[in-house]
């Protein structure tokens, strides 16, 4: 199995249903490679929901690391990389192999900051990553993607809806849709 390569420009706008296609293509993608993981350590924010499939999927603890690089205007500025000194995890003590998920590799300073924040402090055996998305321009590429975008467009992810909504236009639109 392959990636998928996908030559949009502009923006990529991916709903429900292609977002979670693409997850459990990864999986498969990680399957077919066969590497071995203790854990899945998803990159929090956008590493979250494809850590949580990907940990049912292969009946593996999750294990949430923060990490933050997007902000700015409409959350569309990657600025300095924020790593949380703490991993968020019920297991006893971590394995040697960790697989390491988040939902793209934009620049790879995200990815890459993680990785190191991990070899330094974890030290694991062995550190598999693997993104939904991989850009043509990102300096780290991780060891397995679900989908390579030659020409870099922005990501227009389905639950990007909520980072411009808030409780009380949430409340407007639940009356609006009822009315």
């Amino acid at each position: 199995m392959k990636p998928f390569i996908d030559p949009t420009a502009g923006e990529l706008v991916v709903s429900w249903e292609q977002y979670h296609a693409l997850i459990e293509h990864l999986a498969l993608l990680i399957h077919d490679r066969g590497c071995p993981f203790d854990q899945v350590v998803a990159l929090s924010r956008g590493g979250l929901r494809v850590g949580d499939v990907i940990s049912r999927l292969f009946n593996r603890p999750l294990v949430v690391m923060a990490v933050s690089s997007y902000g700015g205007a409409n959350g569309r500025e990657q600025g300095g990389v924020r790593v949380g000194q703490n991993l968020a995890h019920t297991c006893p003590r971590l394995g040697a192999h960790l697989l390491l998920v988040d939902d793209l590799a934009d620049r790879g300073t995200t990815l890459g900051a993680a990785t190191t924040w991990l070899r330094r402090s974890i030290r694991p055996d062995s550190l598999t990553t693997a993104v939904l998305w991989l850009k043509r321009h990102s300096a780290l590429r991780p060891h397995i993607w679900a989908m390579e975008l030659p020409a870099s467009p922005w990501i227009l992810q389905p639950f990007e809806r909520y980072e411009q909504l808030t409780p009380a236009g949430l409340l407007r639109q639940i009356a609006g849709s009822s009315a």
